[in-house]
């Protein structure tokens, strides 16, 4: 009598078993889910706080190196594609002349954390437009006038005092006058050699409003190419012009201020030390000007040029000033 019954216990036995297993099974991929989503969530959360971080970070430090490097050029806003730990920086700019904005560039900046093997970014760009060579003249150093690719202006050039150039040096004060008299203008005048921040001051017609000063920041780093070498090829190539988009450093006044000081420059410098973006620039610049001492002050900005805005017939006063040594028109505007 018993048997029949031992084998219907055997069977609720391992129906049970077979539910606890069924539950417990059920359990542990419910908390494995759970697990995986807490773990994921802190995971992402985590990486989108240091990615927003990077990004302010890359932002802040943009904005101050273009202050310095990019002359009478201003940031009108910006986008910012965020990935995993990664993300790509689109800037726009623009120029200010007399008041009118002039749309300029649009430059884009790959970022991660420095750990992070793989960057989701950008890739490309685009270079300044170039004139082609003149008929009649063969000369491949000859320099060829640089313009934006964005909007077709002109560039402007800057030539180092002391430094022998290939080819004439541009003055377009001559240009002035095939200009309206009304239209505005911005031109880069380069010196005969380095003046202080008063001189220039004092020097230049009440005509050309300086908007950029630039500063004497050039070592004997090779990489500014102030003497004649070689090529890849052996051929001799002479010195070209600095331009815009690299190789000048200065200072200059914003959107909303005229005021601008020495002291303005050394304290980009300084705050630029502070952190990791472009300090391999920012520490030469330093080194140059300081030399022996502990700091750089205001003794040691050495004005090289500076960038004027004015009217085509205010501009006209630059004309038989003994300290110009360049003057390269750059972007132009209609008066309001």
């Amino acid at each position: 009598m018993t048997a029949p019954w031992e084998g219907q216990e055997d069977e609720n036995l391992a129906q049970a078993l077979k539910k606890a297993k069924h539950k417990s099974l059920i359990r542990s991929i419910v908390i494995s889910l759970l697990v995986t989503i807490l773990t994921l969530s802190v995971v992402f959360f985590g990486a989108a706080k240091l990615v927003e971080r990077r990004s302010a970070e890359a932002h802040y430090s943009e904005w101050r190196y273009l202050m310095i490097s990019s002359p009478n050029e201003y940031p009108s806003g910006f986008r910012d594609n965020r990935g995993f730990l990664s993300g790509v920086l689109e800037m726009s700019t623009y120029k200010i002349i007399e008041g009118v904005p002039v749309p300029w560039n649009e430059k884009w900046f790959n970022y991660n954390e420095w750990w992070f093997p793989f960057a989701t970014g950008a890739y490309g760009g685009t270079t300044n437009l170039q004139e082609s060579a003149p008929p009649g003249n063969p000369d491949s150093q000859a320099f060829r006038r640089q313009y934006n690719p964005h909007n077709g202006q002109k560039e402007m050039a800057y030539y180092i005092p002391g430094v022998k150039y290939s080819g004439a040096i541009l003055n377009d004060l001559n240009l002035l006058t095939r200009m309206e008299p009304e239209e505005l203008a911005e031109m880069a005048l380069s010196f005969d050699k380095p003046y202080s921040f008063e001189e220039v001051n004092s020097m230049l017609p009440r005509e050309a409003r300086p908007v950029w000063y630039w500063v004497d920041t050039y070592d004997e780093s090779s990489w500014f190419n102030l003497k004649p070498h070689e090529d890849g090829e052996g051929v001799m190539v002479n010195p070209q012009p600095m331009s815009s988009s690299a190789g000048v450093y200065g200072f200059g006044t914003g959107p909303n201020s005229d005021e601008v000081l020495p002291e303005d420059f050394l304290e980009m410098l300084q705050t630029g030390l502070q952190h990791k973006d472009y300090y391999s620039e920012y520490s030469r610049i330093n080194q140059y000007l300081k030399k022996d001492k502990a700091e750089p002050d205001t003794a040691d900005i050495r004005i090289l040029g500076v960038v004027v805005t004015g009217s085509a017939a205010g501009l006209k006063s630059l004309n038989g000033q003994p300290y110009i040594r360049g003057a390269v028109l750059g972007a132009v505007a209609d008066p309001h």
